[in-house]
C-alpha cells in the first residue's frame, strides 16, 4: 500500500501537469478523507500522457528523502490544497518546494458522479532508482 501511495504521488508530481494557477475552491458536499489507494474510486488523472521534462525542476529536491503532504481535491478535479506533513531529513522537502510543483487536474471517476471532494495524505520518494 505504501508503494501505491508513492507511486501515485510520484506520477502526479512528474506527470500530467498543468501551470500552477490558484484555483478558487468548489466543494459540491463536505470533503471526505480517503487512502490514497482509494483515489482512483473517486478522481482519475485527466491526462494520462507522462510530460518528460528536459532538466530536473527546481522544486524536485536534489538528494535523497520522502516527504509526506496533504492533498485536497475539489468538486471540479483541482488540487486546491497541497499541504506538507513531513519531511525525512528535515528540510529535503520544503512548503515552499511544493507551492512551485505543477498542479494536477482529475476527471471524476464513474463511481463518483456527484463528485466528491476528498482528502489524502500521500507519500512521495527520491532516491536512485535502484532503491526504488
Amino acid at each position: 500500500m505504501k508503494k501505491i501511495s508513492s507511486i501515485l504521488l510520484t506520477l502526479s508530481l512528474l506527470g500530467c501537469q498543468t501551470t500552477s494557477t490558484k484555483v478558487e475552491p468548489v466543494f459540491a458536499s463536505e470533503t471526505i478523507e480517503i487512502k490514497a489507494d482509494e483515489l482512483s474510486n473517486y478522481w482519475v488523472f485527466e491526462n494520462t500522457k507522462v510530460k518528460m521534462l528536459k532538466k530536473r525542476p527546481t522544486w524536485l529536491p536534489k538528494g535523497k528523502g520522502e516527504w509526506t503532504v496533504l492533498t485536497v481535491i475539489d468538486s471540479n478535479g483541482y488540487e486546491v490544497e497541497k499541504t506538507l506533513i513531513s519531511s525525512v531529513p528535515e528540510g529535503f522537502m520544503t512548503q515552499s518546494k511544493l507551492d512551485e510543483m505543477p498542479q494536477v487536474k482529475y476527471e471524476a471517476a464513474p463511481s463518483n458522479r456527484n463528485r466528491v471532494p476528498v482528502k489524502f495524505y500521500g507519500t512521495a520518494k527520491v532516491a536512485p532508482r535502484s532503491e526504488l
